[in-house]
């Protein structure tokens, strides 16, 4: 049986929260990967986009994320 999770709750997060994401994403260490390491620099390039639309999204003047 499949579990389908089509969104994910961001109420309560800030921006800074994002922007700590983001900041320990781009300084993880490069030297080490789980399987696939083509498939791991994809996977880890397209959160780093998501983390950053999100960072810009939020950005914006009068944006707040409910609680």
């Amino acid at each position: 049986m499949a579990i389908v999770i089509d969104s994910v709750s961001i109420k309560g997060l800030r921006r800074t929260h994002f922007e700590q994401l983001l900041y320990h994403l781009e300084r993880s260490d490069p030297g080490w990967y789980y399987g696939n390491k083509k498939q791991f620099k994809k996977r880890h390039d397209e959160i780093r986009e998501w983390l950053a639309g999100i960072i810009e999204t939020i950005s914006g003047e009068g944006v707040v994320i409910p609680k």
